[in-house]
């Protein structure tokens, strides 16, 4: 409505750049090692992590961590998406979703989070042609005649990220898209472009870059604020 800010536009984001988020935290431990657990995995079978502490997407391990930094490594709920069956419900222990005064519910880290970190979006494949005029605008064209749609999966948290304002900067950046064509579900992995410190906001850009959410927004006959509040900051862009 009206003098509210719209929390997602995944048809506007899929060609989004963002610009260089100046956030600095404090220095986050890695984790060194961890091994897959879980059904359906080679129990005690030693993981690789990336350098912000999580298993790589395409292990087949949940890339979910504890507030403490430790990685679940169970085997993944499901084909095409990279977390266990309990954060596909709960979402990632290091993301909260809160309220905002303006912005409705958003995406903040809930601990001191690395460079590097991936919040990937999963949903549900659809084929363009079966998507709805109404949920298209929630849906994530990912090429090749297929939607993405998360709506219906409360643990795909990348949904609740805010668009940056326009003094404001996009945490997250897009990597190619991973989109298991033909199953039940897919992802498109996000990853953070600097540290984010606890509490901070989980912004994600809406279009292209700032002139392309200005477009965005401006479509729509809402103003586009800044969203970054005393408790939630939000990356701020270098000339503002």
């Amino acid at each position: 409505s009206s003098g509210s800010i719209v929390l997602l536009a995944p048809r506007a984001v899929r060609r989004r750049r963002g610009v260089s988020m100046v956030a600095k935290s404090k220095k986050v431990s890695r984790v060194p090692a961890a091994t897959l657990r879980g059904s359906g995995s080679a129990k005690g079978e030693p993981l690789k992590l990336t350098k912000a502490g999580q298993p790589f997407l395409s292990c087949g391990a949940c890339i979910a961590t504890s507030l403490q930094g430790s990685p679940c490594c169970k085997a993944v709920g499901a084909p095409g998406v990279p977390y266990c069956k309990k954060h596909m419900q709960s979402g990632d222990p290091s993301l909260r979703v809160v309220k905002h005064p303006k912005a409705g519910k958003v995406l903040v880290a809930a601990r001191n989070l690395p460079q590097g970190y991936r919040i990937p979006l999963w949903g549900l494949l659809k084929r363009k042609k079966h998507v709805t005029e109404k949920a298209m605008e929630w849906a994530f064209d990912i090429t090749g005649g297929w939607m993405l749609d998360p709506t219906r999966c409360q643990g795909s948290l990348v949904q609740f990220c805010p668009c940056p304002g326009p003094n404001e900067a996009a945490a997250l950046t897009a990597e190619s898209i991973s989109s298991n064509r033909g199953g039940r579900y897919g992802h498109w992995p996000f990853v953070l472009r600097q540290d984010l410190p606890k509490q901070w906001q989980v912004t994600l850009q809406y279009g292209n870059n700032s002139k392309g959410s200005d477009a965005f927004f401006a479509e729509r006959g809402i103003q586009r604020l800044d969203v970054g509040t005393a408790a939630h900051p939000a990356p701020r862009r270098k000339d503002a």
